[in-house]
């Protein structure tokens, strides 16, 4: 009985050794980061930075359990433990129609162990390397790279060796100044585990602000969806003006580095032209957008 109690205490104290805590902004319209990969066992943090909101599960897998939890400013954190593997989504209740949903993908560690990648410049190019504890069983590594950090499309396949030390050159032009990848490890029998997402900046991409504008024209009420870059965490201000320059209303978007995306509820608009100056640190844009 005493040897069974220790056992139990050990398995126990090296799965919280190995979990980890992974947090999630709540702001803005949006769950930051958006999507996330995690291993069964890592705790998951939603942390409220302004507004109001809920983190309310949509589908997850079988077996592991829902939630439906506000996010404001009486209900500043809430944790969920990942107990089953898959893929979880869910949403803000009251913002989903404006893009505030979330992903978490969660997998089983498999026997070779890895998590982490690491990103470094070479030769303005992005290297990727990672390590595997074995490569007993190993099959291949699929390398995935994505321009948003949520949509990944595989680029290479890197075979197993018994070096255990794997390197990958990106030496394909992205037209993106952030870009964002994640290696997925393949076993014998077609399991799949993760690693988690890396981000590298392009070192020569223009210093674009604003990526996107949707949509434009715009609908009454009219809401607006921005996706913008940051090099530091930030709040981005976007004004707007009518034709002759007339200031409107305003709104403010916080930012961290990397691909951001925000919302602005312009209300309703006489239809015509219109402007907005966007500011962030010292860059400043200004973009037309058209009312219907």
């Amino acid at each position: 009985m005493k040897k069974f109690v220790l056992l139990a205490l050990f398995v126990t104290t090296c799965t919280f050794a190995f979990s980890n805590i992974i947090k999630i902004k709540v702001t803005d319209f949006a769950f930051k980061a958006k999507t996330v990969n995690a291993h069964v066992g890592d705790t998951i943090q939603w942390v409220w930075k302004v507004g109001i909101h809920t983190t309310t599960s949509t589908t997850i897998p079988a077996g592991a359990s829902a939630w439906n939890k506000p996010m404001d400013s009486a209900h500043r954190k809430f944790t969920y433990i990942l107990r089953v593997a898959g893929t979880y989504n869910y949403q803000c209740n009251f913002h989903f129609m404006f893009g505030m949903v979330g992903k978490i993908i969660a997998s089983a560690a498999l026997a070779p162990g890895f998590n982490n990648i690491t990103i470094a410049d070479n030769d303005s190019k992005a290297l990727l390397t990672w390590k595997t504890a074995s490569s007993k069983d190993v099959n291949y590594f699929s390398i995935q790279r994505s321009t948003d950090g949520d949509n990944f499309t595989e680029i290479a396949k890197v075979r197993a060796d018994f070096s255990n030390q794997y390197k990958f050159t990106d030496n394909q032009n992205v037209n993106s100044k952030y870009v964002y990848y994640q290696v997925e490890l393949i076993d014998t029998r077609g399991n799949q585990e993760l690693s988690t997402i890396q981000m590298y900046t392009q070192k020569g991409a223009a210093q674009k602000l604003i990526t996107s504008i949707s949509p434009n024209p715009v609908s009454n009420p009219g809401h607006l969806m921005l996706q913008f870059n940051a090099d530091k965490e930030g709040t981005l201000l976007v004004q707007l003006y009518n034709q002759s320059g007339t200031f409107v209303t305003q709104t403010q978007m916080s930012a961290s580095v990397g691909l951001n995306n925000g919302h602005f509820h312009l209300g309703n608009l006489t239809p015509g032209t219109y402007y907005i100056v966007c500011t962030l640190g010292e860059t400043k844009e200004k973009h037309t957008i058209i009312v219907k």
